[in-house]
């Protein structure tokens, strides 16, 4: 049952990445100009995080594996205290957006933004509780319970989360930056050259900047 969950849930994200990657195509001076508002350093210290927890998340499953209970149980608590981690640095994102008037309803954008960006942090804090469910049946030594609900499926939940983040990082926070060009490639989304020169969304309040930015 739980790989059906992530299966859906990698399938929804991957929907939203698409008409995301649409829109973005129709209206590129505006998303350009938006992705410049964000903090790319919180979200690399956030991908870090992320990515940093998901290697402890293994590191946790091979001590479980060759019996050493302790030593996963603190290997995913070392996860969970970096999912906390990255918990704050998004609320302290969310902050500066809120305060700068950049919520939903500015452009699409943003509504795109903020809603990918909370239904990841709601995934986020679910696998944090699944991470702390598994540390303490482990340190316990109690069996799990479910065959399909195990350190081994909780941990390709945190795993989902770790993957949609990597996924998010580039297609949400980069404007100009390779890692974009390559992950857009590699998706074959539309690119710069692939776009119409008729820009949309000439009403938007951050569409005068991104002609000022193209024209200089």
């Amino acid at each position: 049952m739980i790989w059906i969950f992530i299966f859906m849930e990698l399938l929804a994200f991957g929907l939203a990445f698409i008409v995301f990657s649409v829109l973005r195509a129709k209206s590129l001076a505006v998303f350009e100009s938006s992705q410049a508002e964000l903090n790319q350093g919180l979200a690399l210290l956030n991908t870090l995080v992320l990515v940093t927890s998901g290697y402890f998340v293994v590191l946790a499953n091979g001590n479980y594996d060759s019996g050493r209970n302790r030593h996963a149980a603190r290997w995913l608590a070392g996860a969970i205290v970096l999912g906390l981690v990255f918990v704050v640095v998004k609320a302290v994102e969310y902050q500066d957006k809120i305060a700068h008037g950049l919520t939903t309803g500015v452009n699409q954008f943003f509504d795109f933004y903020w809603l990918l960006t909370a239904f990841h942090l709601f995934h986020v804090l679910l696998g944090i509780l699944v991470l702390a469910y598994m540390a303490r049946k482990i340190q316990k030594g109690q069996a799990f319970a479910a065959a399909d609900f195990n350190l081994k499926t909780g941990s390709a939940f945190w795993h989902m989360c770790d993957l949609i983040w990597v996924l998010l990082f580039p297609i949400l926070y980069r404007s100009r930056d390779r890692a974009h060009k390559v992950l857009s490639h590699l998706l074959r989304l539309h690119g710069d050259e692939a776009c119409s020169p008729r820009v949309e969304g000439s009403d938007d309040p951050l569409y005068g900047r991104a002609i000022r930015d193209h024209l200089v």
